[in-house]
């Protein structure tokens, strides 16, 4: 188990380093992974930090290549990540702070019900990042609260080919949530709460996102989102034990 996690931290490190090399990640993006990373890692133990690691390494990698996503059909819309997409220490905090309150919890309780919230909340970054990427280059939006048509990149805005993606990016996560093997019941709540985290998402943007008087970003709304979505799955594996 020890070989195993160590194998996994190392793979993880290796995928920030190359991707801070590719100028995917800025300094204070890779110093903000780094210690997200150490975090699971001392919170989670050996028995599910690799399960931890895997999760957030795959919602990495998978949020880079959508990312790519038709960028220049982006670009020329003006919704693309700025800097080539480029990660800073917001999209770090915005996507990695709920996860690693859920595991700092669980660090101090053992209580396996925050190991679902974390899944949950990685997720329903995933989802959310699915959502976006592929749902701004492909979909015609309408507004979450009032399904009137919104021009591309609207907070708030979802569209079918979004909404898909983020069952997609959901699925990926709760898929590689399987591996803390403690309850197989497991993939059907993560796929549920990070989509549902997802809509959350969305009509926090539509709702708070840039308004007065909360003036809340998008990073706000993403901490927000993930925080929900690991609250909807630990709601929902209450229901079902």
């Amino acid at each position: 188990m020890l070989l195993t996690t160590v194998i996994t931290a190392l793979i993880a490190l290796s995928a920030v380093i190359y991707a801070y090399v590719r100028r995917k990640l800025n300094t204070s993006a890779l110093l903000g992974t780094l210690i997200l990373g150490a975090v699971i890692v001392l919170t989670l133990g050996l028995r599910y930090a690799c399960s931890g690691l895997l999760m957030l390494l795959a919602f990495f990698i998978s949020g880079n290549i959508v990312t790519k996503y038709k960028y220049e059909d982006k670009e020329a819309l003006g919704v693309a990540e700025s800097n080539k997409g480029m990660r800073d220490i917001n999209n770090v905090a915005g996507n990695g702070l709920s996860p690693a309150i859920f595991a700092i919890v669980f660090g101090i309780t053992h209580d396996t019900s925050f190991l679902v919230g974390f899944s949950g909340a990685v997720a329903t970054a995933c989802a959310d990042t699915f959502s976006t990427e592929i749902g701004q280059a492909e979909g015609n939006p309408r507004l979450i609260t009032t399904l009137r048509k919104v021009p591309v990149g609207t907070n708030g805005g979802v569209s079918l080919p979004g909404l898909g993606a983020s069952v997609l990016g959901s699925a990926l996560i709760s898929a590689v949530a399987l591996t803390l093997r403690f309850d197989m019941l497991l993939f059907p709540i993560c796929l549920i709460s990070g989509f549902s985290g997802g809509i959350v998402d969305s009509i926090l943007g539509a709702t708070v996102e840039d308004r007065y008087p909360l003036r809340l970003n998008k990073h706000h709304v993403n901490i927000m989102a993930t925080l929900s979505g690991g609250i909807i799955a630990i709601l929902i594996a209450y229901i079902l034990s």
